[in-house]
């Protein structure tokens, strides 16, 4: 081949490349090229263009890990920590507060590993983690899924208004959930546009 036939070879590949990336959008306007789970969109406009500038969408992506330990015939769950990556503008990110909210509440509710996440010892008016009449039964160092939402949408809420606050156009908020629930924290970080 010589390098007329080369070029055109390369630009049919660049357009066949380019043309699956823009079918990798559904009339939705939801990408279907991440391999990550997608788990809320916001469209900007309610047509089906499939133009990037009339939509703008909200990715959250779950990166999880978990150990466990088997000893004696019994498993018991180790470590663990889970990430939640919010990816969007900051326009969509704030519309849809709520629904990203509410759709990494429920992922998280559904995880083996919610049962698990301890809290702080709550003391006393004495200053120790416990009182002398409740030394006789042992205390729940596990939070229940009440306090363990409420900690997710304080955190979630805080990030974006850090975010906010600091003029991020495009942004990533980073959510880090672990083992306890005291070192859980989002945060946002500003995107090149």
């Amino acid at each position: 081949m010589n390098d007329k036939s080369h070029f055109i070879a390369i630009v049919l590949a660049v357009i066949t490349i380019a043309t699956s990336l823009i079918m990798a959008v559904d009339e939705d306007g939801v990408q279907k090229l991440q391999n990550k789970p997608l788990f809320a969109q916001t469209s900007s406009s309610s047509s089906s263009s499939s133009s990037a500038s009339s939509f703008s969408a909200v990715h959250i992506t779950k990166d999880t890990t978990n150990s466990y330990t088997l000893s004696s015939g019994f498993s018991s769950i180790g470590t663990f920590d889970t990430t939640y990556t919010i990816l969007g503008n900051i326009t969509s990110i704030e519309n849809t507060r709520d629904l990203i909210i509410s759709t990494i509440t429920k992922d998280y509710d559904s995880t083996p590993t919610v049962g698990y996440v301890k809290v702080a010892p709550q003391n006393t008016s004495q200053g120790d983690a416990s009182s002398s009449s409740q030394q006789s039964t042992i205390a729940n160092p596990f939070a229940d899924k009440a306090t363990i939402n409420q900690r997710i949408m304080t955190e979630i809420h805080k990030a974006i208004e850090s975010a906010a606050k600091s003029n991020f156009v495009n942004l990533e908020i980073r959510c880090d959930f672990g083992m306890d629930l005291s070192d859980w924290k989002c945060s946002s970080h500003s995107l090149l546009s």
